[in-house]
């Protein structure tokens, strides 16, 4: 804001004005606006400065800020665009409604919904424990309800969030198809391996990779929007989860006809046929090796891959009644060459003079990938298996689907499930869940309020993905926040008055602001007069 002089001419005489105008960001350009003329320059008295403002600080409070810097005292400043954001997408979600509701007969000292909300959007922005959060409400971002709170209301919070999980999973089902127009013709699933310390954990096993672990399944709509999760015992097959998950689908939201997506190894030619009777069709990833039909009758197959785009080609078979389709990726064919290269070249120094019966020859021989290029002489030394080597040249960028669907193409069950590849790279890329472990809960309510938590953050991130998608913003929820984290939040004291104060917003956070359909929190703000 500063003071400019304006000519204006009229008729023969030219007369110039003293005028009060700010520099406004528009169309890609910083315009000025006039805010308010003071006057002739020639009739101009500046003794008079003092009794202007003085005159206009009977008008609004705000005009304080323009009247003396040595009476201004700054406060704090702290982090504020993406806390206010999360907050929007709380809001538009409907969860303080969901949560208010179920509060209703309950009576608490403190404010449930401002815990539960903070916890949440800590997992978007900068995930940490629950001391460290409550820390971070205080002193890192602007949090207004944060001085209602003691760090023991954030358990309690968690204990009732937990306690109420199917009803609240339920609600937000129905808002987020009333709302958000979710698709649920098609459902992904996931399941993935979580990082734990918690001994008397029953959750806590040491899963199949020989960590203690809990297991996070996770259920998704056709556009990555989580719609039921649990929490189970790390040592428990990914296996064994999928008909129980997929039967509670369909008790709790009366899905009508509805594909179910897969990756590879998640299901067996029993839990297939189990989930055709709940009323699924599949669409599901095979392992080369794991039906004897596949290697020797469908990776078979002759004819031409037909193109549905750069990266997929596709063709299909029957076998055994069965419809399975195999799909090639150049891209990822380059890669699988690569791969198999440099681990072969470097079997080849570390085998070089080894001997057999130690340790490192055994961990190399049993290994999940190295071991399949090694084969073992009658003396016990190893060797690189050539055959082997030129066998997995001829499955470079190649994967098998099997699928019940009848009624869509071979193009589109192709698409379906590479769709399933891109939900979970932005499943396992969303700080939510990125940064989920390790969890240090020792009782297994507190894990499994905790998971809820995550996947809460993780749902909210999806949703602004994709209201950013669909105003062609090409930018990451993660992006996106880091983004918004630039706009901060000024406490400053003015002789009597305090005022919050946020930064300007760059080209880039106005953006965020107009994709997602947000106006700008106010610039300034009076919070408190002594």
């Amino acid at each position: 804001m500063f003071v400019r002089v304006k000519t204006v001419k009229s008729g023969s005489k030219e007369y110039q004005y003293y005028q009060l105008v700010e520099g406004v960001y528009k169309k890609g350009r910083v315009r000025q606006k006039v805010l308010m003329t003071l006057g002739r320059v020639d009739d101009f008295d500046r003794s008079k400065v003092d009794e202007i403002v003085s005159a206009l600080e009977g008008y609004t409070d705000k005009v304080d800020v323009l009247s003396s810097i040595e009476d201004c005292h700054h406060v704090w400043s702290k982090e504020y665009g993406s806390v206010y954001v999360m907050e929007k997408l709380w809001h538009e979600l409907k969860m303080d409604s969901i949560l208010s509701g179920l509060l209703r007969d309950r009576q608490f000292e403190f404010d449930v919904q401002a815990a539960i909300r903070g916890m949440v959007i800590n997992r978007a922005v900068n995930a940490r424990s629950k001391l460290a959060t409550y820390e971070w409400m205080d002193r890192d971002v602007y949090y207004s309800e944060r001085e209602e709170l003691e760090l023991h209301h954030l358990y309690r919070a968690l204990d009732f969030l937990i306690s109420h999980k199917n009803a609240i999973e339920n609600r937000i089902f129905s808002n987020l198809t009333d709302l958000f127009s979710m698709d649920v013709s098609v459902v992904f699933y996931d399941c993935s391996l979580v990082d734990m310390y918690g001994e008397n954990s029953e959750l806590v096993q040491h899963s199949r990779k020989g960590r203690q672990q809990f297991l996070l399944t996770l259920v998704m709509s056709r556009d990555g929007l989580p719609i039921g999760h649990e929490v189970l015992p790390g040592n428990m097959p990914d296996i064994k989860t999928v008909v129980d998950a997929m039967a509670k689908l369909k008790d709790r939201y009366s899905i009508g006809r509805c594909i179910f997506v897969g990756d590879r190894g998640m299901v067996s030619q029993e839990k297939l046929d189990q989930l055709k009777g709940l009323g699924y069709d599949y669409v599901v990833g095979v392992k080369r090796n794991q039906w004897k039909e596949v290697k020797e009758q469908v990776l078979a197959t002759r004819g031409r891959f037909t193109k549905v785009k750069d990266n997929l080609y596709v063709k299909e078979t029957l076998v055994n009644g069965k419809r399975y389709l195999i799909c090639y990726n150049p891209y990822q064919a380059k890669k699988d060459k690569l791969t198999r290269e440099t681990v072969v070249k470097q079997l080849e120094q570390e085998i070089k003079g080894l001997d057999p019966f130690t340790k490192k020859a055994a961990e190399l021989y049993s290994h999940d990938y190295k071991g399949r290029f090694l084969r073992r002489l009658k003396d016990g030394s190893l060797r690189i298996d050539r055959a082997q080597v030129r066998e997995d040249e001829k499955y470079d960028g190649k994967y098998v689907i099997l699928t019940s669907e009848k009624e869509l193409s071979k193009d589109e069950i192709a698409l379906i499930y590479k769709q399933l590849s891109r939900i979970e790279k932005s499943f396992r890329s969303l700080k939510s869940l990125h940064d989920l472990a390790p969890v240090f809960h020792y009782r297994d309510d507190r894990i499994m309020a905790h998971a809820f938590l995550c996947v809460l953050s993780h749902l909210l991130e999806r949703l602004m993905e994709k209201k950013l998608e669909a105003s062609g913003l090409d930018m990451t929820a993660r992006r996106a926040l880091e983004t918004l984290g630039a706009m901060k939040l000024t406490r400053v004291r003015l002789k009597e008055k305090e005022y919050l104060i946020r930064t300007d917003a760059t080209p880039e956070i106005a953006d965020i602001f107009k994709a997602l359909h947000y106006q700008m929190p106010p610039r300034i703000q009076m919070i408190s007069a002594e």
